[in-house]
């Protein structure tokens, strides 16, 4: 009896291991498989939730790269501010997402909209706020690098790896595109010798005043791309809101040939300033209004890897004769937001009024 008491002991204690170890196993495999890891830009690895589904884009910009690389109804809450009516008719499901209109700029908002994830520069939040974040489970994933091409191309890589591998295909695709259209300007304008180059600059108006941008802001790359010379690349001043401020007797000393306004109503105060009426490209009706999509195409945004190739049509028309911007915008809405552009939309695009 003893004996068989002793190999019933065994067996039931070997069974007992192999289901502890069974168990422990599927613990691992369960906590591996709900959670998974993404580098932020700083290059600090970030555990993140395996599936996401629920996300908060912190800024504008990476609201629209969050529809591009994420897909259809993944935000959860987003810079209200910068959710135009255009951007919910492009995206309706934004407003199946986002019913109650969270906002990223209030973590209250953000913890209530049942976002998984939160990304964008660090600078949004504050330590303080970060650590209610991080006490609500909710990861930051910082993206700070955001300044120039390479640093957009990374930012929409980063966005894309929280989204799983669907994410970084759809990423990396973008990417391609964006990078495609800047080296298509660059050949086109390759030829086009210093002296023969068209200078050119970007001008916002507000409160009465206007400010620029210089050789520091991703807009002066795609000047370049596209074979242009801002005339500000080397202007340093006193920053008065977005942009460096600049007084009209700088810009008559420049004298663009080529001046990108950000608005139509930075184009109105330009043309309709006597101060500047001598400008080359006042005389000559060469004031533009930067395209608006579902974003500003001149600043941080997907969009903007349509702008090399505008710019192009504008400062070199015979060499970018074969660039059918209307095509191009066309293509854009339908390939990157799954959206059939009416014609009438897309003027309004191009012309910098479809907020």
């Amino acid at each position: 009896m003893k004996k068989k008491k002793f190999l019933s002991c065994v067996v039931v204690f070997a069974v007992v291991i192999s289901l502890c170890l069974g168990g422990c196993s599927t613990g691992v495999a369960s906590t591996d498989s709900t959670t998974r890891m993404v580098t932020n830009s700083e290059g600090t690895e970030i555990e993140i939730p395996a599936q996401i589904t629920k996300a908060a884009p912190a800024i504008g910009a990476f609201a629209q790269m969050t529809e591009i690389v994420g897909g259809p109804g993944m935000i959860a809450a987003a810079a209200t501010d910068n959710i135009s009516d255009y951007f919910k008719t492009v995206f309706p499901d934004y407003l199946e997402s986002n019913p109650s209109n969270y906002d990223t700029g209030s973590i209250e908002g953000v913890i209530a909209s049942g976002a998984q994830v939160i990304y964008g520069p660090d600078s949004v939040y504050s330590d303080e706020q970060i650590a209610q974040l991080e006490q609500a489970n909710i990861p930051f994933i910082t993206i700070n690098n955001i300044k120039n091409v390479e640093g957009m191309c990374e930012s929409f890589m980063i966005i894309g790896e929280i989204f799983g591998d669907d994410g970084v295909k759809r990423a990396q695709g973008f990417v391609d595109y964006y990078q495609g259209n800047i080296e298509k300007a660059k050949k086109l304008t390759a030829k086009v010798e210093a002296a023969n180059k068209v200078t050119i600059m970007s001008l916002r108006y507000a409160g009465g005043a206007y400010s620029t941008i210089n050789g520091q802001d991703i807009c002066n790359e795609y000047f370049e791309s596209a074979g242009g010379i801002n005339v500000a690349k080397d202007y340093t001043n006193t920053s008065s809101g977005t942009g460096l401020s600049v007084n009209t007797e700088q810009i008559v000393t420049w004298n663009p040939q080529v001046i990108m306004a950000f608005t139509q109503s930075a184009k109105d105060a330009i043309l309709s300033d006597p101060t500047l009426a001598d400008v080359a490209a006042v005389k000559n009706q060469k004031v533009y209004v930067c395209p608006y999509g579902v974003y500003n195409w001149s600043v941080r945004s997907g969009e903007g890897a349509m702008l090399p190739l505008w710019l192009g049509t504008i400062m070199y028309p015979d060499l970018f004769a074969d660039t059918d911007m209307k095509q191009t915008v066309s293509d854009f809405f339908k390939n990157y937001y799954a959206y059939d552009i009416s014609p009438e939309e897309i003027t309004k695009v191009l012309a910098g009024s479809s907020k």
